[in-house]
Formats: C-alpha cells, structure tokens, sequence
C-alpha cells in the first residue's frame, strides 16, 4: 500500500510541503509510474482552475468598495493629561465607528470570497478526487445521474449530451457545465461513481444555446468519446432504461 495519500500529493503539487517531506515524494515519483501519473493529473486540474480563476482574483476591487473601507470623516474629543502635576487639555482624533461596520463586513466578504475560489482551484465544488482519479460531485454528479439528453432544461446549470455504452460495458455520458467558467467533458459510470476521463474549458453557447452535438465539444473530449465509443448512441428510450437501471 502506497504510504503517500492524495492530500499529501496535493499539497505537494501546491509546493506547501517542507524539504524533507518533498523529498519523500520525489523519490517515491521517481520509482513509481502510477503514482507520477495521478500528480501530473493533479497539476492539469490545477492548470485548468488556474486558467479560469486568476484573471478574477486579479481584478481590482471596484471603487466604489474600496471607498467603504476609508474613514468617513474625523472629529475631536478633549483629552485631559497631567504633565508634571499640571493638567493641560489636548484633542484626539476620534473616527467614527459607523465605517468599522462596512469596512469589516467587506473584508470578510473578500477573505470568503478569496477563500472561496482557492478552494475551488484546488478542487472544484463539481469535481472531488479518489486515488488520484477526478470524479463527478455536487450539480454534476445529480445531473448525471438524473438528467436526460431527451428531456433537457434550459435553466439547468449542466447540459447532458451523448449517452453510450462502451465495450467494456461501462455507460458513458458527455456534458457541458453552462456555469462560468463553462466546460466540457466526458463521464463514465463505475462502482465508485461518474470518473471524468476528461474535463475542459469550453466557450459559452452561442446565444445561449444549447450545445450538445459532439462537434461544439471540445477536441480531448470529442477523442476521448471516439475512444470509447462501440456501436450506437442511446435514443430516449435507452437512456430512459439505463436511468432506471441507475446506469449498470
């Protein structure tokens, strides 16, 4: 059993592991193929959230929220100090509190907001990884397990295109996420849930149309469905059955 989990191998990937700990993990990568391979899948996710993430926490705050956390004006009180036995009045500055309530609400909301997307940059609320391998989860693993090609919705934040059976026996369905940042991929059915072979970023429909045919999907999602692809795609009657058969 290989002593190094994928929490380790993330934090590796991040760079958050010391010397000694990073060490560990090279010598392991240099003598084991798998494990080098869930880290170079593990560094593409990253790469992909990266890409769609960045270009927002690079934006600068808007001014008219940057102006909250400035002082909204200033008043004096008199201080009175004593000063070799003499008392003298002096003033202090005194800001008004109504500005510490703003100002810290809205620090708040950009720590969560920061703490927000970097969780989704290391994971992704749609996407949870099991042995180094990226499964569907949250709006995505429902879609995928209740949505039909057949019967789509317009609102829906995933978009259920091709459904197939591959030849080793496995139901595969291909999707589009319409939620920023939209992407594509391909997911198939095993014990442990929807694997996702391949995830990409794709560009939005057109006019908010619905794009499910396999040449709007990306070129790594269109090959992966080509590998996998024996015979005929379901008609609604088939993907109607697979569902009620929970895609066995």
């Amino acid at each position: 059993m290989n002593p190094i989990d994928d929490d380790t191998l993330q934090a590796y990937v991040d760079g958050a592991l010391d010397a000694t700990e990073a060490a560990r993990v090279d010598a392991a990568l240099a003598r084991d193929e798998v494990l080098a391979s869930r880290v170079r899948r593990m560094r593409a996710l990253n790469a992909q959230l990266r890409a769609a993430f960045d270009p927002v926490l690079d934006e600068p705050v808007p001014a008219h929220l940057s102006a909250l956390l400035q002082p909204q004006g200033e008043s004096t009180v008199p201080l009175t100090v004593h000063a070799g036995g003499r008392a003298a009045n002096v003033s202090r500055r005194r800001v008004p509190r109504r500005w510490l309530m703003p100002g810290a609400a809205l620090a708040a909301s950009v720590a969560l907001l920061a703490a927000g997307l970097w969780w989704w940059r290391a994971g992704d609320d749609m996407v949870r990884m099991r042995n180094g391998e990226s499964y569907a989860a949250g709006v995505l693993d429902h879609a995928l397990n209740h949505a039909l090609a057949s019967e789509p919705d317009a609102r829906a934040p995933v978009a259920i295109g091709l459904s197939f059976r591959t030849a080793e026996g496995n139901i595969c369905r291909s999707f589009t996420i319409r939620t920023p940042p939209s992407r594509a991929g391909l997911a198939c059915h095993t014990a442990e849930g929807w694997e996702l072979p391949v995830l990409e970023l794709s560009a939005p429909a057109r006019g908010g149309e619905l794009r499910q045919a396999a040449s709007d999907l990306p070129p790594a999602v269109q090959v992966a469905i080509d590998a996998r692809l024996r015979g005929e795609v379901f008609d609604a009657r088939q993907e109607r059955a697979a569902r009620a058969d929970r895609w066995r």
